[in-house]
């Protein structure tokens, strides 16, 4: 007996026209970052993988700072595109510390934690909500703990749904390395 193949989630039409969208939206980010930021944003190609998984919205672009001295703050930031034809809400992105980036279990990925730093989530309390085809970007001023020793450290970040009455729901993953001088 043949077992049926999961019908893609997006059409190669509609894959064409969201990467169009996101690169649009990565242009626009790229001209805000400050001069001395690191950019990235994933490729043409790189955006079509991600738009082939099962879950979306996505990352789409990250900005931080290279480095930062012992007890000073420095800015992380992430945008978020939702390419899906409804929107979602109680979006959250949560940034961490620790070498978790290249676990590809999702459970110990948030367990590795450096907790030395702090753990952060944004937005408030009711997360947000981001309508279909549209971008949002999200700024955390994370201030470096005075006990750490200067060398790089790995930073992570982790876009969730929330379901408050139920298991939420895992979307993507993003990380960054931070130089303490």
């Amino acid at each position: 007996m043949a077992i049926k193949s999961e019908k893609p989630k997006f059409t190669a039409a509609q894959i064409k026209e969201q990467i169009k969208r996101i690169q649009s939206e990565i242009e626009k980010q790229k001209k805000i970052a400050k001069k001395d930021d690191i950019f990235t944003a994933p490729t043409p190609e790189e955006i079509e993988k991600k738009l082939k998984r099962v879950n979306s919205p996505i990352f789409y672009f990250a900005s931080w700072t290279a480095t930062v001295g012992l007890g000073g703050t420095f800015q992380y930031r992430v945008g978020i595109f939702n390419p899906d034809p409804t929107p979602v809400d109680w979006l959250f992105v949560h940034v961490w510390f620790g070498s978790g980036n290249i676990d590809r279990n999702i459970g110990t990925f948030l367990l590795n934690v450096d907790t030395r730093f702090p753990r952060l989530t944004q937005p408030d309390a009711l997360g947000f909500t981001l309508a279909p085809s549209t971008a949002i970007q999200v700024t955390f001023n994370i201030k470096m703990p005075t006990t750490v020793e200067t060398t790089m450290y790995i930073g992570n970040s982790c876009l969730m749904k929330l379901n408050t009455l139920d298991i939420g729901i895992y979307y993507d993953r993003g990380a960054f390395g931070i130089t303490v001088i």
